[in-house]
């Protein structure tokens, strides 16, 4: 039986990441904070990124469960998300202020006999690491770039440093705001969003299994943790990672952001962030 686990940690005021494994397959899609409209789903879920995170993961797991294959079980989720949006609306998704479309990024791997499918949109790493120790990192560089250039903006706009993490945060609005509405357009980068548009534009790497050792995906909240805050490796790492490695390397995550509210010592958009990822051993 494969090796397999998840875990899901919440960074903000309500936890926008959907996570979940089984020895076949692992799914992580985090949603976009939105940056307009009000909650459409109150009475199940605190925001609109929120329900798409869980609407589009609950029903990907269930055609994977069912026997789909990757791209399919994707595809008919995001229609039936889709069909769920528009008749809360009372109308079509896009007569929504493009602000108020919620979305997020995924990562999904599907382990079959002889290979492994990788499935991205935006920049929830996919990780692989092969038998002879290399590790192969699929994102999106270009929405990276995006959120990099608008860490560098805030201390531009604050070159004393006077000013506390949310104000600095605060000083990039326009930034963040302008970057969203590149979302699913040429030239701008490509997500998980009710339209589907962004599904054309899926990362997919088709991969031997015999050559892997273990797959993961994880949201860029707790990808942090391997990159940008440098608590541990994930080359070295991966292989053979467990739950309670992966809790502890949170839990010093977590530490560190506490510790730089600021975001000074580690540049970053936001304090925390919501924390996710899917591993499965091979």
């Amino acid at each position: 039986m494969g090796r397999f686990f998840f875990l899901s940690d919440r960074g903000n005021a309500a936890n926008e990441d959907f996570a979940r494994a089984t020895e076949r397959y692992g799914v992580v899609i985090d949603g976009a904070s939105g940056l307009a409209g009000e909650p459409l789903f109150q009475d199940r879920f605190s925001t609109n990124a929120q329900w798409l995170a869980h609407a589009v993961g609950e029903r990907v797991c269930e055609a994977l469960d069912a026997g789909a294959d990757g791209r399919a079980s994707l595809e008919g989720a995001v229609a039936a998300a889709r069909a769920e949006l528009e008749r809360a609306l009372g109308g079509p998704v896009a007569g929504m202020d493009p602000l108020a479309v919620p979305s997020a990024t995924l990562a999904l791997a599907v382990a079959g006999p002889g290979t492994v499918e990788l499935y991205g949109l935006g920049d929830s790493p996919l990780l692989a690491l092969t038998r002879d120790g290399r590790l192969l990192v699929s994102t999106d560089e270009e929405l990276e770039a995006l959120d990099a250039r608008a860490v560098a903006l805030m201390s531009e706009r604050d070159p004393w440093g006077r000013l506390s993490g949310p104000e600095r945060r605060r000083l990039v609005d326009d930034v963040i705001r302008a970057n969203r509405l590149l979302r699913n357009v040429e030239g701008g980068y490509w997500c998980l969003d009710p339209t589907g548009d962004g599904l054309a534009h899926l990362r997919r790497l088709s991969l031997p299994r015999d050559e892997l050792s273990a797959v993961a995906g994880l949201t860029d909240g707790l990808w942090r943790a391997f990159d940008l805050f440098g608590v541990a490796d994930a080359a070295a790492e991966l292989g053979s990672l467990t739950p309670r490695r992966a809790r502890a390397v949170l839990a010093r995550l977590r530490e560190l952001e506490a510790d730089d509210p600021d975001y000074r010592r580690f540049p970053r958009l936001k304090r925390s962030d919501d924390a996710s990822m899917f591993w499965l051993g091979l």
